[in-house]
Formats: structure tokens, C-alpha cells, sequence
């Protein structure tokens, strides 16, 4: 009887602390997240099961496309200005990639650097753009993601894409699609 007595008087005891602990939660004041450092990155937006197809794109748009040599040449631009700039050997990209990626809501534009500086085979950088990169006549804004960010002076995409792992800073389907395109030269 002194063991039944002692569970049932812990068991009241465990759910006052209990009561206690759930009574202090509600009425404790809400704290706001502290912002973030300047610089630090923030995560896409999470897809909520709504596809936001990009200007030109949807269901039906194949995955992988080159972009028009409009992209190509505001790109390029940009990466051999930076190169200029800072003296750097960087070629001038033959090809760029267009994945149309519903999650981020924005086309990406992948394409392989290669340098004179001991990168063999060269590096894969992104570009992000909302406007369809496969038209002639494309004017629109394109932005740098991960390491496109080094090499280019155009702006980095904002909010930044964040991926499951610190290591991922470009969508995994881009790089996809430059994989296959840089196949097939």
C-alpha cells in the first residue's frame, strides 16, 4: 500500500508541474525572433503545394532548355566586366541552361565557367530570372545565386535560395540541367 501511495502522490505531483508549466507558457509575453545579421541569407519560401510557374513556364514546359543568346550576352557581360574588374581569367559562358522551377517561382540559369586558373573542367554558376530567359526579345532582370555571386556583378537573388544543407545554395535541378547540357556541347 506505502508503494501505491507514493506512485499516486508523484503522479499528482508530476501533473501539477505540468499544469503549472502549460499556465506559465500561455501567459508568458511573445518574443520576437531577433532580426538577422546583415548578409545573412534567408530561406526561400517553403513550396506550400501551389506551383508559382514563371513568366513563360508550366506544366507542360520541358525541364531543361537553352536560353536565348539575349540572356547569354547580358550574362556574359557581366561576368567578364567582374573579370575585367578584379583580374581574374574567366572564359566568357558558351551556353546557359533554363530550368523553369515552380517551387522558387523564378527560372534558373545554369551555365559552366571555366578559368586559366587550375580549375580543370571548370564550375557550374546559377542565375535566377522571372522573366522567360528562352525569348529573343528578353529584357528582363537576372540575379546571381551561390558562387555566380563571385564572378558577376549582377545582383544576388533576393530572399536567397536556401537549401536543406548549408552546402546547397542553388537549386539541385539546376545543376541538373547544366549536368545535361553540358553533355551535349
Amino acid at each position: 500500500m506505502g508503494i501505491q501511495k507514493k506512485a499516486s502522490t508523484t503522479l499528482v505531483a508530476l501533473a501539477a508541474v505540468a499544469g503549472l508549466l502549460t499556465g506559465c507558457a500561455s501567459t508568458a509575453p511573445v518574443t520576437e525572433t531577433p532580426p538577422r545579421a546583415a548578409g545573412a541569407t534567408s530561406a526561400a519560401p517553403a513550396s506550400d503545394g501551389a506551383e508559382k510557374w514563371p513568366t513563360g513556364a508550366d506544366g507542360d514546359t520541358p525541364s531543361c532548355r537553352d536560353a536565348s543568346s539575349a540572356v547569354l550576352t547580358t550574362v556574359n557581360e557581366s561576368i567578364l566586366d567582374t573579370a575585367s574588374a578584379n583580374g581574374t581569367v574567366v572564359s566568357a559562358l558558351p551556353w546557359l541552361s533554363a530550368h523553369p522551377d515552380p517551387d522558387l517561382g523564378k527560372w534558373t540559369l545554369t551555365g559552366l565557367v571555366e578559368t586559366a586558373q587550375g580549375t580543370e573542367g571548370g564550375y557550374f554558376v546559377v542565375f535566377a530570372t522571372a522573366d522567360d530567359p528562352t525569348s529573343p526579345a528578353f529584357d528582363g532582370a537576372v540575379f546571381a545565386l551561390g558562387a555566380a555571386t563571385e564572378v558577376t556583378n549582377l545582383p544576388p537573388l533576393e530572399p536567397a535560395y536556401v537549401g536543406p544543407t548549408d552546402m546547397d545554395d542553388v537549386p539541385p535541378a539546376a545543376l541538373s540541367c547544366g549536368t545535361q547540357r553540358a553533355q551535349n556541347p
